[in-house]
């Protein structure tokens, strides 16, 4: 866990739709963006625009499907279903709760060559959201009840079918 937080990137973007800009020419539309390293070796984006009251919050794993053995895949999937089993601070599918009662949503994905999780709040809720993945990033609940699980299966309440 440590190396997949280590290589981690945190991204943090203040969204603003398209429409918004609709009435300005479309090369003088920039997007500001910053980039920073954490001494942890954490990587953070941060884009702001202040168009819209909302932020979106992104993890993103170098984790996917690519380095799984031929035999023995969907391992970096079952780690994006625990993603969502509990943390120190939040319960088993308590961070959706959370963030659907903040006016926000939220979801995550597997990919090739990486793994990720966003949630789309209002941009009063940017602490909170942040402090939800911070959680689960240092404290995730691996218990054997939460490996049992499988990966696919969407249980009543589960991540994927509330976002």
């Amino acid at each position: 866990m440590r190396n997949a937080v280590l290589a981690a990137c945190l991204a943090v973007f203040a969204t603003a739709t398209l429409g918004a800009q609709a009435g300005t020419s479309s090369s003088k539309f920039s997007v500001p963006v910053t980039y920073r390293k954490l001494s942890n070796g954490l990587r953070v984006v941060v884009s702001e625009n202040h168009s819209a009251p909302v932020v979106v919050v992104e993890v993103m794993y170098r984790i996917g499907f690519r380095i799984e053995p031929k035999d023995r895949t969907g391992f970096a999937h079952l780690f994006e279903h625990m993603m969502f089993q509990g943390s120190e601070h939040v319960g088993k599918f308590e961070h959706v709760r959370i963030v659907n009662e903040n006016g926000g949503v939220l979801n995550g994905s597997t990919r090739f060559d990486h793994t990720n999780y966003f949630e789309v709040m209002p941009s009063n809720a940017l602490e909170l959201a942040m402090w939800l993945e911070a959680d689960r990033m240092r404290s995730l609940k691996i218990t054997p009840e939460n490996a049992e699980e499988p990966a696919g299966r969407r249980q009543r309440g589960s991540p994927r079918q509330r976002a």
